[in-house]
Parts: structure tokens; sequence; C-alpha cells
């Protein structure tokens, strides 16, 4: 081969190797330009960015790691939480996590939003429907994990031979009960309403016009009322007017008017001051009052308070009633066994004491009382406790002059007024508790107002005026 052919060849190969160290040196400052890029690389482990959960649900945000360099050498970096969520909390919320690495911060904003998936819970105690297929009575509660209760939001219908309850809470979760074949039952009489005042007071010859009364019933609608009864304004005197209605079931309901008749003339202006739930700590105060104006009171009293009290009671010529042992509502009204025990043990205290066997009676609440109904399982029992007075010899006594001492009025001056400006011209039994410090405080000012404006004061007895309300349980 000649010279010139070997010097071509041998430039060649030259040639191609300087192009192969080339494209090699390339590959490796590529390489080595990689790595030196993501060495310090910040790489997250279990982030799942912005991120739903239920209403008190668990927030593990923090369950994720971070670290910085590359594949082969990739060290952990410090993770740092900024705020909080709170999950008992509707709504979309923020957290920031602050990661250090190799002398830097960064800062992560996760978007986490709060949410209520869960329905709420119907729970049935009972149902019925009327026999003309009307809904008769659905006790239900509806408790929200968020909301609370929200029985009142309820809707209640009755479909396809089924009482249908469905309630949807804030969140709009939606709730469903089916009580299908509902019982078919009416076992309540009609709700009796009396237009006007169910105690009227009028002056001899006054005019005066039953105003009447109307009932609605649960099942069949409004009901015909019959009144019974008849009174004469030109008479002084107590009258009853008697109410009467009956569903298709035969449930009958009844209520009462009283209409009193004074006689101006007569000079009858008598104000009974009586007292309930004593005796108490402020009872012998009130005493004090009523000796210094010669004035005797009656006292409902309770098992309630010191045993010298009530001797004093009755040793000061005042009347010693009975009221309640416990006062219980629950208890008291819950059966006529049960009032009935409940009244012996104050009636034998008061014996015990006194040595008088009282049959005057005050019902807590008054014979009017509708809280009753709460406990006595439907048996409408104020109406068989007054049968039953007459039966065993007792006497019950209501009031119609109110100091509200036991409902808005919280002052003496508030006693004072609400007493003095409902006294009537015949009798005024006022209803006050001893137990009320400031209804105590009113008295001598109660008593100083009738005696200046032509009003006696007298303790009540078997054949006074008894202010009956009516029975509406």
């Amino acid at each position: 081969m000649s010279s010139k052919k070997k010097r071509v060849k041998k430039n060649y190969k030259r040639k191609h190797l300087m192009v192969f160290i080339f494209i090699v040196s390339l590959i490796l400052l590529g390489v080595l330009g990689y790595f030196k890029c993501i060495k310090n690389q910040l790489n997250l482990k279990g982030y799942n960015g912005d991120i739903t959960i239920n209403y008190k649900g668990k927030y593990n945000g923090d369950d994720f790691t971070a670290c910085y360099g590359n594949m082969f050498d990739c060290k952990k970096a410090k993770i740092k939480r900024i705020g909080d969520i709170d999950t008992s909390k509707l709504g979309k919320q923020k957290v920031t996590y602050e990661i250090e690495y190799n002398g830097k911060k960064k800062k992560i904003v996760q978007e986490v939003e709060i949410v209520d998936k869960e329905k709420p819970v119907i729970k049935v105690e009972s149902a019925s429907i009327c026999p003309n297929g009307k809904i008769n009575t659905v006790n239900f509660t509806v408790t929200d994990n968020y909301d609370g209760d929200i029985t009142d939001k309820a809707k209640v219908e009755y479909k396809d031979n089924k009482i249908i309850i469905t309630v949807s809470d804030s969140s709009k979760n939606e709730a469903v009960k089916e009580i299908k074949d509902p019982v078919k039952e009416d076992k309540d009489g009609p709700v009796i309403t009396l237009n006007g005042n169910r105690v009227v007071s009028l002056r001899v010859n006054d005019s005066y016009e039953d105003e009447g009364a109307k009932a609605e019933d649960k099942c069949d609608g409004e009901v015909k009322v019959k009144t019974e009864g008849s009174f004469n304004t030109s008479v002084a005197g107590s009258y009853t007017i008697t109410y009467t209605a009956k569903d298709s079931s035969n449930n009958e309901s009844t209520e009462e008017r009283i209409i009193n008749v004074y006689d101006v003339n007569s000079g009858e202006r008598v104000v009974y001051l009586t007292f309930d739930d004593g005796p108490s700590q402020y009872t012998g105060k009130l005493l004090d009052v009523l000796k210094k104006y010669n004035v005797k009171a009656t006292f409902f009293v309770t098992t309630n308070g010191p045993d010298d009290i009530i001797k004093r009671e009755y040793n000061e010529g005042h009347t010693v009633a009975l009221h309640t042992a416990t006062h219980v509502y629950s208890y008291l009204y819950s059966s006529v066994d049960s009032y009935f025990e409940d009244l012996n043990a104050v009636q034998y205290r008061v014996k015990n004491l006194t040595g008088l066997n009282s049959t005057m009676v005050r019902f807590p609440g008054g014979s009017s009382n509708m809280i009753s109904a709460n406990y006595d399982g439907g048996i409408h029992i104020m109406s068989i406790l007054v049968d039953e007075f007459e039966k065993r010899g007792y006497q019950y006594y209501d009031w119609n002059v109110d100091s509200d001492d036991a409902g808005s009025a919280t002052t003496a001056d508030e006693v004072y007024n609400n007493v003095v400006s409902t006294l009537k011209e015949g009798s005024s039994v006022v209803l006050q508790h001893d137990i009320k410090e400031y209804s105590v405080d009113a008295v001598e000012r109660i008593i100083q107002y009738g005696q200046a404006n032509g009003y006696t004061f007298d303790k009540l007895t078997p054949s006074s005026p008894k202010a009956h309300h009516g029975v509406n349980n």
C-alpha cells in the first residue's frame, strides 16, 4: 500500500476516534450535569394535595415525608405545620407546611374541606292513624350529628298505608322512615277552647251573653259543642256553664266556665291571701307582717321546711291546708294512687303537728293544669281526681288573682302590681308562694292597699269561694 493511502486511512481513524471521544464527553457532561441539578431536589412521599374529610373525622395531614437529594442519596427534610384544621367546623380550611432542606425553606399550602355526609337518625316511639285514615299520633325524634335535634324539621305524611317521615339536615343529607300498616285508633277526645275568659266576674244586673266555645278533634276536625247550664245576672252567686264535645269514636271532652255574680251594694270585697309550697325560711317574716295587720291567710303546705312554722301558722289562727309532699309532677300525676300517697304524706304531717285533719287542698298547677297530661298515660287524671275528691271528702281551691311570682314576676314591685291591679269587686283568691322572698316582701303593701280601698282580708274555710278554674285534663 502506498504511503499516501496509509496516511489517508490513519487520518480517517483519528477523526472517528475524536468524534467518539467528543460524543462520550457530551454524555458524561450530561450525566454529571443531571446529577448536579437533582442533588438538591425536594421529594414528597405520601402527600395527597387538597383533601376532603368527614365532619369530626381525623385529619392526618402530617402523614407524609420529605427528603432532598437524588435517587442514590435523599436526605430527610424537616417538616413544620403552621396552623391547624378543626374538623368540627364545616367548610374549607387551609393549613401550611414549612419544609426545611439544605438551608432552604419551602411552603406548601394544603386546602382541606370538612363535609357532613351522615344522614339524620329517626327514632319512632309510637304511631297510629285515625279510623278515617288521617294521621293520629306520631311520637318520634330526629337527631343529626351536626345539627342536633331537628325533629321539628321533619315532614310526616300518610301514603299507601304507610306513615312516612322525611327529614333533611343542613347539609341536605336526607333520611326517610316508613311505618308500615300503622295501628288504627282514636283514644283522645276533642280539645275544647272557650271563647273569652274561663272565670267571669259580673256585678248584679250587668249584661252578659255567653261567648260559647269551639272544639277541634285530631281525627274529625271541628266538632259540635253542646252547652249546658244557666246563669242569672240579677241574682248574686256562682254559676257554671258546661261545654261538651264528642268525636266520631265517642271520645268525650268537657270544659267549664265559672260566672261569678256579686252585689256591689253588699260591700263584699274580700281578699283571700293564699301561699303555696312552704313553709320556708321566709315564712316567719310573712307571719310577722300578717300579725302586724291582724290579717289571716291560708297556707297550702308541703313536707318541706321547719315544723315550728306550721305550728305557728295554726296557733296564730291561719288556715293550714294541703298542697303536696313532693311537688314532683311526674310522680304526682302518674296515677291516682301516686297522687293520694303524696297527699296522705302531707296530710299526716299537718295532723301530727296541729291535730287538724285538713281536707282543703290545692293541686300543684291548679285544677286546670295540662302538665299532668304529660305523665298520666292519657287517663285524664285531673278529671278523675276531682271526682275522687268528692267521694273522699276533700275540697280543692284554685285562684282568680295570680301574682305571677312563679312566672315572670321577679321583684316585690311586680308582685304587688300584679295583685292590686287584678283584685275583684267580690272575692279575690290570691296566689302567692312563701318560698319566694320578693313575693313575701310585697305582702305588706298589698295589705295596705286593700285596707285603704275598702277590701277586707280573710282566710279560706270549707265554705269560702274556691275560684275553680275548670278541669282541662
